[in-house]
């Protein structure tokens, strides 16, 4: 079967090989506090994902405009009107893909959107390398989203360890028991079950909630991908989850304030 994580990770390891040829590359997002990053210190994510509503449930809304199966989301000139749509829409954080070839994504969105709104923003982005930790830190993120498929359990430890002594709070995403397990061995808060297989896309929320039902209570859960209506949002809720997140439907609702209301969160 067709594999589209390899193909996503094989332009991911050519993307920073081309970043590194820089010299000052990684001494640059090594660097010190500047005034520009205190402008954009951390928000609080971490009480925002243990959840702000009245019954403990959050929503993150997703910013992208491509996928490997949807290509034709939206366009990145629409960036901060979609991000402020969502905060007045009720949003408790936003999520943003900064994965350029398969995604549309960019780095500087995350800065772009961390001005133009008063929420946590949590980057999505497929992390292979440590400099990308440190890149995370210096465009803004609040957040950073280590998904565990692609990464040993030691490796998975350290990023997460980083992320902490950055002051940035790793979402370690899973997909099946295997990633469970190295996700449960590092000092993550959050663990975030996503009910598509990253290896086909296919998305099944009814597999992805079985899964849920076995993180330790210990950690914060949340249900990534599948929401497309209220009935996928009460199968998280019922598995465990504390939030959810909403990426293509959000994308491709005509009303952002009405379809967020409709889940009845």
């Amino acid at each position: 079967m067709h594999n589209i994580l390899l193909e996503i990770i094989e332009k991911k390891r050519e993307d920073l090989e081309e970043s590194k040829k820089n010299l000052n590359f990684n001494s640059s997002l090594r660097g010190g506090t500047t005034k520009q990053s205190l402008r954009r210190s951390p928000r609080g994510v971490y009480p925002a994902f243990c959840g702000v509503r009245d019954d403990g449930f959050i929503l993150i809304a997703e910013i992208k405009f491509a996928s490997p199966t949807s290509p034709h989301l939206g366009s990145p000139k629409d960036l901060l009107q979609r991000a402020k749509e969502y905060e007045q829409a009720g949003a408790d954080a936003i999520s943003v893909i900064t994965e350029k070839h398969f995604f549309k994504g960019d780095p500087a969105f995350v800065t772009q959107v961390k001005e133009a709104v008063t929420l946590p923003v949590l980057q999505k982005d497929f992390v292979i390398d440590e400099c990308q930790i440190y890149e995370a830190k210096k465009i803004g993120s609040d957040a950073l989203l280590l998904i565990a498929r692609l990464v040993d359990k030691e490796t998975l430890k350290q990023f997460v360890m980083l992320c902490k002594k950055l002051k940035l709070e790793p979402v370690v995403e899973v997909n099946n028991e295997e990633d469970l397990e190295k996700a449960i061995a590092t000092e993550t808060n959050i663990i975030a079950v996503n009910a598509r297989d990253l290896e086909t896309f296919h998305v099944d929320v009814a597999k992805a909630c079985r899964l849920m039902e076995q993180i330790p209570e210990k950690f914060i859960k949340l249900g990534f991908s599948g929401v497309t209506s209220s009935d996928e949002v009460l199968q998280y809720k019922e598995a465990g989850a504390k939030g959810v997140l909403v990426g293509t439907s959000l994308m491709k609702a005509e009303n952002v304030r009405h379809f967020i209301n409709s889940l009845h969160l």
